[in-house]
């Protein structure tokens, strides 16, 4: 039986299209820093899925049917971090202040390197992306097509359409940044972020 291509994307699509941790960290960063932070962001959330990915193909769903504690630490470990990056963007709606005017407009940029840790962590403590990848994916292949090839062209089509939709957020963002750079829209959104990503944790904790 061939490899059942497009229902999984047609199952994939609204789940991408869905705003979550990744979405929510990857504009969160966009409006800090830009464009350029938010694709550095993308980079990082699409490779926790790529690592997934990797683990799927290479049996690590079968693994961790007899490590039932693994998941839990991963529930544990992702609402813990999302609380953290909600505190930190409502500690900044509480002390932000407007850029100098001397920067001529250029928001100040934060490290690529901590763009592409935040989206890599936000991912990789994801249950529900692990869940994606280690539960349901393996139900799309078929008992007949080589387990590990298959894994991976369904992670292929995962991250394509996961990176299209994060790079969409980052352009859309990073074009808003400077306008919204202000002290009172800034501190608005910073708060709004925070709330949203303490929502996300308090879900995952769930």
């Amino acid at each position: 039986m061939p490899l059942n291509v497009w229902a999984f994307t047609a199952i994939t699509a609204p789940l991408v299209a869905t705003p979550g941790a990744s979405t929510a960290v990857v504009l969160r960063n966009s409006l800090a820093g830009g464009v350029r932070s938010g694709v550095a962001t993308a980079v990082g959330t699409n490779s926790g899925s790529i690592c997934y990915g990797v683990l799927t193909a290479f049996g690590m769903s079968a693994a961790l049917e007899h490590w039932p504690t693994v998941w839990l630490a991963l529930r544990i470990g992702g609402a813990v971090y999302l609380t953290w990056l909600g505190i930190r963007s409502l500690h900044r709606a509480l002390t932000y202040t407007q850029p100098d005017a001397s920067m001529d407009g250029q928001l100040p940029r934060p490290p690529l390197a901590r763009s592409v840790r935040e989206g890599f962590l936000t991912n990789a403590l994801n249950p529900s992306l692990a869940t994606f990848y280690l539960v349901i994916v393996p139900q799309f292949i078929p008992r007949s097509a080589p387990f590990a090839k298959s894994a991976l062209v369904l992670m292929a089509i995962h991250v394509s359409m996961a990176a299209t939709w994060h790079l969409t957020w980052a352009v859309a963002g990073g074009t808003l940044a400077a306008t919204l750079a202000r002290t009172g829209p800034r501190r608005a959104l910073e708060a709004i972020s925070g709330t949203a990503l303490l929502a996300l944790a308090l879900k995952v904790a769930i």
